[in-house]
């Protein structure tokens, strides 16, 4: 009986582990100017760096075959070196590439998880926060990109 109330605590504790959001699931939802990608082919994988640590999940169209359109992220920075690097937490993040083709800023968005209701915040082009975000995003895809190439077939 001991050893059952013992368990109980143990779990009870482990809901208050705090588990990195990298690890934690994708949001259910979009934010709503995203279009629907649920017959969409999704890439999707994890990686660590000494720089950072993260998943990711990109949306191919099916109209626009070899570009991702959507791409969703969670990057944990594991040495960031400035304020801006510190405050901005590994919460998923959303880009979206509304017009393929013409030549327009990526929509941006980040989920607030910290808030009682986590909801999605779209990050203005041009600001500081912005510019960082596609700075951690253009290296998410060159993860992607090695990972793929280290994984296939050499001719």
């Amino acid at each position: 009986m001991q050893a059952w109330a013992l368990v109980g605590v143990l779990m009870a504790s482990l809901a208050l582990v705090d588990v990195p959001d990298v690890e934690a699931p994708f949001a259910a939802a979009l934010p709503a100017a995203v279009v629907d990608v649920s017959g969409w082919e999704t890439v999707s994988g994890a990686f660590e760096t000494p720089a950072a640590r993260g998943a990711y999940r990109f949306h191919v169209n099916p109209r626009r075959q070899a570009i991702y359109q959507v791409m969703r992220y969670r990057v944990e920075l594991l040495h960031p070196a400035t304020d801006l690097q510190r405050r901005r937490g590994p919460d998923e993040r959303v880009a979206f590439v509304r017009e393929p083709g013409t030549r327009e800023p990526l929509l941006c968005w980040r989920r607030d998880s910290d808030r009682a209701v986590p909801s999605w915040r779209a990050l203005d082009s041009g600001t500081d926060e912005y510019t960082l975000e596609m700075g951690v995003l253009i290296e998410v895809l060159a993860v992607h990109r090695a990972a793929q190439r280290s994984s296939s077939p050499e001719p």
